[in-house]
Order: structure tokens, then C-alpha cells, then sequence
């Protein structure tokens, strides 16, 4: 993993790549366009987001944000007239291991934000927050979300489908065959780069498969949870709920 990658190590962007003068990269909070070959990308929480937005800064001259639009919005908020016969590309990954992985993510982000010499080590709610996530898995899946609280987030990310990302023209990769189905992307904008291949970024270092037997210890008691919430996206993206991976 590159030194680039790192939010905090200025880069050239596409403000100032004719004066190769160097800012801080700022492609991580809005959805991503490329209006040269009208591709725009829908970021999923925990599907491997970072690492193709990366790549998008990288590698697609014309990388850009779309004003007002938060990077995890979906296509149903995109309203922008001229946008229309844009391309939406989205990848999406089985259910059960996003589910493990996000909460993996905030434990191990967490786990840094306490860490001595942190600025967020002191913080109340870093530790509430860290201490809460430390009951568990089960505890933080069956945990109440304040839905109705308009200071939330609009949609909970562990129980929103990932089918509300994705209209019916939506092109899907699999995050489990990622690096052959991203091939799609690198034709669609025309990269023949041979070392332009994906970064593995943000990513954790729990085993988030659902198959192993601990995992599947975790996730045992709330399939009926799950699958209550979920079942659309097992079924739309060809996923089995019986803790197979599908091929």
C-alpha cells in the first residue's frame, strides 16, 4: 500500500495537475463522477469504497465530486438533470460479512482512537463509544438505533440493504471476485496500466468470513434478525442465507 494512499500525504489532483503543485486530497466526501465517460460511483459502506475511490484519484484524469451529495448517498439522490444517462456502478458483497466487517471496522477504529497518543484518547464518547462496542457483536447488532432521531444518520448501515444503493440499471460488482470484476471499470474508462490494480484500503484485520466456525458462533443466533432485514439482498445478488458463500 502506497504512501499516496494516505489522506494526510498531499497528492496531485485535478485542480492542480497542470502546475504539479501539491494539496491535500479531498475525493473522500462526496459521490465520485467521471463526466468524461459518464461513470459515476456509488460508495456502500464497507465494500471496498475506499480503495476504488483511491483509484478513481489515481489513475481517471477527470476524478471529480458531485456538490451536495454525501459519498454514501444512492442514485435515488442524484437529481441533477445532465446526470441522467450516467452510468452507476455500485459493488456489493455478501450480507453476512459486511455485517461482521462493519463491526469489526468500528472496533478497531475505536481501538486506535484510544490509543496514547491520540488527540480523541480523553474524548467521553470515544471511550463510551469503545466500551460499548466491547459487549460484543450480538450486543452491537441488536442494539436499538435511533431511526427517528433527525440528529442520526438518514439509514442505519448495518440493517439498510445494500439493494437501496442499486436501481435496476446499476452495474454490480462482487466484492468476493472484485479484481476480476473491476476489470469492467478499467475498460470503461480505458486504464491499461498493468500496476493500476486496486489498493486494499481501510480495511480490517478480523477474519470477517462467515463460514468460519467462530463467525458463524456470531451469527447463528440472529439469522432470523438478519434475514428479516436483508433477505432482498440475498436474494438479488445470488447469495445464499444458509452461510455458503455463493460462486
Amino acid at each position: 500500500m502506497g504512501d499516496w494512499m494516505d489522506p494526510r500525504v498531499p497528492v496531485i489532483t485535478q485542480d492542480n495537475r497542470r502546475t504539479h503543485s501539491t494539496i491535500i486530497c479531498c475525493l473522500n466526501t462526496h459521490m465520485i463522477v467521471s463526466h468524461a465517460h459518464k461513470l459515476i460511483f456509488t460508495h456502500i459502506p464497507k465494500n471496498a469504497g475506499t480503495s476504488i475511490r483511491a483509484w478513481f484519484e489515481r489513475w481517471v484524469p477527470d476524478a471529480d465530486e458531485i456538490p451536495n451529495l454525501d459519498k454514501h448517498m444512492t442514485p435515488h439522490h442524484v437529481h441533477t438533470r445532465h446526470l441522467d444517462n450516467y452510468t452507476h456502478f455500485a459493488v456489493v458483497r455478501n450480507p453476512y460479512d459486511r455485517l461482521l466487517s462493519q463491526y469489526n471496522f468500528h472496533v478497531e477504529r475505536h481501538e486506535q482512537y484510544l490509543k496514547p497518543k491520540s488527540k480523541l484518547r480523553n474524548k467521553e464518547w470515544a471511550n463510551e463509544k469503545y466500551t460499548e462496542l466491547k459487549q460484543g457483536f450480538s450486543n452491537w447488532l441488536t442494539d436499538p438505533y435511533p431511526i427517528a432521531d433527525r440528529e442520526a444518520k438518514w439509514y442505519d448501515y448495518r440493517w439498510c440493504p445494500q439493494s437501496l444503493w442499486c436501481t435496476p440499471d446499476t452495474h454490480i460488482l462482487k466484492f468476493e471476485t472484485l479484481e476480476q470484476d473491476f476489470k469492467w471499470v478499467q475498460d470503461k474508462v480505458g486504464n491499461n496500466v498493468e500496476d493500476a490494480g486496486l489498493q486494499r484500503l481501510n480495511i480490517t484485520t478480523s477474519d470477517n468470513d462467515h463460514r468460519t466456525s467462530a463467525n458463524r458462533v456470531l451469527l447463528a443466533p440472529h439469522r432470523e434478525l438478519i434475514l428479516s432485514h436483508l433477505l432482498v439482498d440475498f436474494k438479488r445478488f445470488g447469495y445464499a442465507p444458509d452461510f455458503d458463500r455463493a460462486s
